[in-house]
């Protein structure tokens, strides 16, 4: 009889052993993704508080929890389906990168009011945004939106927060490391997109600011020895115009700068005119070499020259 006992007794501590041990594994077996395809069908359905709502979230990942009391919650899951963490908030917001092994996408978070001693509201990790945290939530419906803890205790009104996670879809203490892609480059008229993006799966974009215009000037109205011209500066990749018009000087047509117009200077722009481009390398040697103001050096500026030199034309 007692030998019966014994092995009665071995039996009985191997199967709590085993079940202790399946409840401690539970967060292994936790689908993240499956509480947030819960969350994403019925952040706003009206059914449950906040508790309540997270517990569905998390019984469609695989945990068998139901807690109607954030606190009963938060105690419910530490410890036995995950670990609690202090999140390192920024202003009113929380980052991902900030909390590397701290949070991902289906962890629940808990927020507690340092100034009641309690906590008072419960959500779950959205996919994120920008590298920030969104969220899903009740009593006020959040559909995966930014998370932010700026707002104040519905008990004692204080803005005196500590957030708490259940770290439960990193149980393996893995900690995110991430790979930028270029996902939308940015230019001078529109913001660009990087994606972050972790070997587990996770990711999250950031926006990108615009870049700077790169300016040129513009001849609406260029210059010839018989007129003066306009410019102005605009954008050559939007061609936004980014300075109002200007007038520009006559041209001189003394291409080589000594002070003179001759037929040294017609020489010049016919050896330009052929491919010797490093003769007229200045924008001023161009608009003095180009002195009929169509935008072109070649010989026909150049007989305009020989007809000044000889005194045929005045300027």
């Amino acid at each position: 009889m007692k030998r019966v006992i014994s092995v009665f007794v071995a039996l009985t501590m191997i199967v709590s052993a085993f079940a202790f041990a399946s409840t401690n594994a539970s967060a292994v077996d936790y689908n993240p993704q499956s509480a947030l395809d819960y969350a994403e069908e019925n952040w706003d359905n009206g059914i449950e508080l906040c508790a309540g709502f997270v517990s569905n979230c998390l019984q469609a990942g695989g945990i068998n929890v139901m807690e109607r009391s954030v606190g009963n919650l938060f105690n419910a899951l530490k410890g036995t389906y995950g670990t609690a963490h202090v999140l390192k908030t920024d202003g009113p917001y929380i980052y991902f990168d900030d909390n590397a092994g701290k949070l991902s996408p289906g962890d629940p978070v808990f927020y507690y009011c340092n100034s009641c001693k309690s906590f008072q509201h419960a959500i779950l990790c959205g996919d994120g945004e920008d590298g920030l945290m969104t969220d899903y939530a009740h009593n006020n419906p959040h559909h995966n939106t930014t998370t932010y803890i700026s707002w104040g205790c519905p008990e004692c009104g204080d803005i005196n927060w500590t957030m708490y996670s259940i770290s439960l879809s990193s149980t393996s203490n893995h900690v995110h490391s991430y790979t930028k892609t270029v996902t939308k480059k940015a230019t001078c008229s529109s913001t660009g997109i990087d994606t972050y993006i972790c070997a587990c799966g996770h990711s999250y974009n950031v926006t990108t600011p615009k870049t700077e215009h790169t300016a040129v000037w513009v001849y609406s109205e260029r210059p010839s020895v018989y007129n003066t011209g306009l410019k102005h500066m605009e954008c050559s990749v939007c061609h936004k115009t980014i300075s109002t018009p200007s007038l520009v000087a006559k041209s001189t047509a003394d291409v080589n700068g000594d002070g003179k117009v001759n037929s040294a200077d017609a020489l010049l722009i016919l050896r330009y005119s052929i491919g010797f481009n490093e003769l007229i390398s200045s924008q001023t040697a161009f608009l003095n070499a180009d002195v009929n103001g169509d935008g072109k050096v070649n010989s026909a500026d150049a007989l305009i020259v020989l007809r000044i030199s000889i005194g045929v034309l005045s300027i």
